[in-house]
């Protein structure tokens, strides 16, 4: 919010920001009903995506921290798409992308989400008890 003194710019960043934190605390509280829990972090994300940056600003100067340079997990360079409604048809609906500006291929990414899922399920399996659990009950009918 120090970025700016737009005051749409703001309430448009915090209302995004209060729909991700919104979306964390539900996914959160769905999670914490599974005993155990389900472990995070088996998928990465598609490296055709992670990466892009569209720009949906009016006229004004739109690059910041958030968009310029690398991101900060994967270290991937940004990709600035200055007219994205172009930028959509061109890539048939972002159906047509190839990844630029990483080293993650898909059959990288494939390769990673299969070697964590095994060290994963090892990890669930190892804690998940062999009684029949359930996270909800439902009424039997007669």
């Amino acid at each position: 919010m120090k970025y700016t003194d737009d005051a749409y710019v703001k309430v448009i960043l915090m209302f995004l920001m209060t729909g991700e934190v919104a979306h964390y605390h539900m996914f959160e509280a769905a999670l914490s009903t599974i005993q155990p829990n389900f472990p995070l972090e088996i998928l990465e994300s598609d490296p055709r995506y992670s990466n892009k940056y569209f720009n949906l600003s009016d006229g004004v100067d739109f690059k910041g921290p958030w968009n310029k340079g690398k991101t900060t997990q994967m270290k991937e360079t940004w990709e600035m798409i200055t007219d994205p409604l172009k930028y959509v048809v061109e890539t048939k609906g972002l159906t047509a992308l190839k990844p630029e500006g990483t080293n993650r291929t898909d059959a990288s990414v494939e390769k990673h989400d299969l070697d964590l899922s095994k060290v994963k399920i090892a990890e669930v399996k190892s804690t998940t008890p062999s009684k029949d659990i359930k996270w909800s009950k439902y009424p039997k009918k007669a």
